[in-house]
């Protein structure tokens, strides 16, 4: 979809028939009894060849229900340095972290924290969905890349509003290393194993190519 968006066509590699199977919504019924998923089977003889058999292997787990989940304290933390101002990295990640909103609930909340040359709150924790939408539309590139700085005020947000028994979890989305402040990555990786024995947990999400 990528390549055709851009008005390219798709190189050969980059057709793989298994992820074009992995689109379509199989609508399998939900397991029964004790068992998490389901496997559901078909057999069939292979159209452009009837002494080939064509096997279909679907699994269904069980949806869990999302009303019993504990609340969640999730920070953002996007990177708004110059490199991210491509269509396929911040107008991209908008796209995306807006999708995430729409599944959260009232109980749910967010913060926006940005980084460039230096880092920013650019939006206090909330549960409205119309204003985190507004904080990530106003988001443009432009700078270095003080990710350091970013993660640090990312953990601190996360921790001043901790909610014990919820998930507290920074988001931080990307697409490259950090060149300004702190950038080792044995210094990183400290910051993040003690922030996770706080209960504050890390994802990264990258975005772009190369880099």
């Amino acid at each position: 979809r990528r390549f055709i968006n851009n008005g390219q066509q798709p190189p050969k590699d980059a057709v793989r028939i298994e992820e074009m199977i992995n689109y379509f919504d199989y609508d399998y019924k939900q397991p029964k009894g004790e068992h998490p998923f389901e496997v559901i089977t078909e057999i069939s003889t292979a159209p452009w060849n009837d002494k080939h058999k064509l096997v279909h292997i679907g699994l269904q787990g069980k949806i869990i229900p999302t009303e019993n989940l504990p609340p969640s304290n999730l920070v953002f933390l996007i990177d708004v340095s110059g490199s991210m101002d491509e269509p396929n990295k911040l107008p991209l990640l908008k796209t995306s972290f807006k999708m995430l909103v729409e599944q959260l609930r009232q109980q749910d909340q967010v913060a926006i924290v940005v980084y460039a040359g230096a880092a920013g709150l650019v939006l206090e924790p909330t549960s409205d969905e119309r204003k985190i939408r507004a904080a990530l539309d106003q988001l443009a590139a432009g700078g270095s890349t003080a990710g350091g700085a970013g993660l640090q005020l990312a953990y601190q947000i996360a921790r001043d509003n901790f909610i014990q028994g919820g998930v507290n979890r920074v988001l931080l989305a990307t697409d490259g290393d950090f060149n300004v402040g702190v950038s080792d990555t044995k210094s990183l990786i400290s910051m993040v194993e003690h922030e996770r024995d706080s209960g504050v947990t890390l994802t990264t999400l990258g975005f772009g190519e190369g880099n």
